[in-house]
């Protein structure tokens, strides 16, 4: 076992690290000590993950102080507020109190669960994230955002709440099923896109090492991606401004999400059909050069997604928009490609070219991607 590697967010008296290293967490009990000064513990994670690596981090764990465990259903259909009391409340009938410690150990759904919990329970308790796929690894870990899906709309509840530390662990994402791990490649390549045309252009020239989880590859593009976000959460950590440029591709992949019809649909897999429809609509808008929204489009194919989206109705998908949280007067808030490595935000985008880019989504295309 390597040491891991850090790398830090920088938030003033919120700040933290997030450790990344490989076959390593059944010894990360030093750097939970160093996080939080806890001497109990609640490990919230799902029935199938704490089965592949609980064990590990239990050790690290009971070295430390009294563990408990908790599970939840597999799935953003557990994201609800449901699942949240229920955490709550085995919070307080377990006597926790507020020098007490919620580890999450699982993907994007347990950590947003795990944090808002931690967040509203005695006003704030601390939070440690131990994320175990891709996508939570590299984007939904990080920056502390926490909610849950409420009335039909993804991540209307919530609140921002800092974990004290990440503890990474690549070796877990061997255990992944190919679909997860390609849905989570989105998030990497939209890292690239909006922040760093040299790690878009490595992505490129690394597909075949990604695809097939190479421990040397896997470990850049994690490192990269955490690197990129956790300089924009420093720069703006209540999505005030800047850090809405990590929403490429939700804008539109949030609504797909949403849609009764696209149920299954993973998040990272939506978020890919959202960066090619909004980079396209970049380019019918004059603001980005036409080889942007090719790229993009090719590298995802390349990685495995963006398979043809079933049919969807328009009228859906533009009341489903007008809901965002970051619409203004019923106007969604679309990211916008500049050129490769640069975005900007616009409330302004016409409806047609948003039907558009969904007719786009829809249209057959074939497979190129390489061995899952």
């Amino acid at each position: 076992m390597k040491q891991p590697v850090g790398v830090r967010v920088r938030l003033g008296k919120r700040s933290y690290p997030i450790w990344i290293g490989s076959q390593w967490l059944s010894g990360s009990a030093p750097r939970i000590r160093q996080a939080t000064r806890a001497r109990t513990f609640l490990v919230l994670s799902t029935g199938r993950i704490l089965g592949f690596h609980g064990p590990a981090l239990k050790r690290s764990l009971r070295r430390l102080g009294q563990v408990h465990l908790l599970t939840v259903p597999d799935g953003e259909a557990a994201k609800n507020e449901h699942q949240l009391l229920r955490i709550l409340r085995f919070l307080a009938e377990k006597g926790f109190q507020r020098d007490a410690c919620l580890v999450t150990l699982g993907g994007g759904v347990v950590g947003d669960l795990g944090g808002l919990a931690s967040a509203l329970y005695m006003r704030g308790i601390d939070f440690i994230q131990v994320p175990t796929t891709l996508l939570a690894q590299v984007d939904a870990s990080v920056g502390g955002k926490t909610a849950i899906d409420f009335h039909g709309v993804k991540n209307l509840i919530g609140a921002f709440h800092q974990p004290r530390t990440v503890l990474i662990d690549t070796a877990v994402l061997r255990t992944l099923p190919a679909r997860v791990y390609r849905a989570g490649l989105a998030e990497v390549v939209k890292h690239g896109v909006i922040r760093d045309a040299a790690f878009f252009r490595w992505l490129e020239n690394h597909v075949v090492e990604i695809v097939r989880r190479d421990p040397l590859a896997v470990a850049h593009m994690v490192r990269r991606s955490c690197e990129i976000k956790a300089a924009v959460v420093r720069m703006d950590e209540r999505e005030s401004g800047l850090r809405a440029c990590l929403n490429f591709g939700h804008t539109l992949g949030h609504a797909l999400e949403s849609l009764r019809s696209s149920q299954g649909l993973q998040h990272g897999e939506a978020v890919a059909y959202g960066m090619v429809g909004a980079s396209g609509i970049s380019a019918e808008m004059g603001l980005c050069p036409e080889d942007v929204p090719a790229r993009i489009q090719a590298l995802l194919e390349r990685l495995g997604l963006l398979k043809p989206l079933p049919q969807l109705d328009p009228g859906r998908i533009l009341r489903l928009l007008s809901f965002d949280k970051k619409a203004r007067a019923g106007k969604a808030l679309f990211v916008l490609t500049r050129k490769m490595g640069a975005v900007s935000m616009n409330h302004n985008v016409p409806n047609r070219l948003i039907l558009r880019a969904l007719r786009h989504l829809q249209a057959p295309r074939p497979d190129v991607s390489g061995p899952a």
